[in-house]
């Protein structure tokens, strides 16, 4: 299987702290839940550790935004096309 990149679908499939820690904007609709299904729209080397995070968007049908979030690749599977 090949790695999480940029513009893959992905379902979140763990949080390992707090919903609201995960929130790029205060303002977001609603933290991430297990199980939504989002688009990663960056991938950044984690600081000072191996590895990634992933900053995933959830939007609405119409393309509102539900939440901006960032987490790690443990947290996420990709979703086959």
């Amino acid at each position: 299987m090949r790695a999480i990149a940029a513009r893959d679908t992905v379902r979140v499939v763990a949080l390992t702290g707090p919903p609201a820690a995960y929130l790029v904007r205060a303002s977001s609709e609603r933290p991430p839940r297990v199980g939504d299904v989002g688009t990663v729209i960056d991938v950044a080397g984690r600081l000072g550790g191996v590895g990634h995070h992933y900053t995933v968007a959830l939007r609405h049908p119409d393309g509102r935004p539900v939440w901006l979030a960032v987490f790690a690749a443990h947290e996420l599977e990709r979703v086959p096309e």
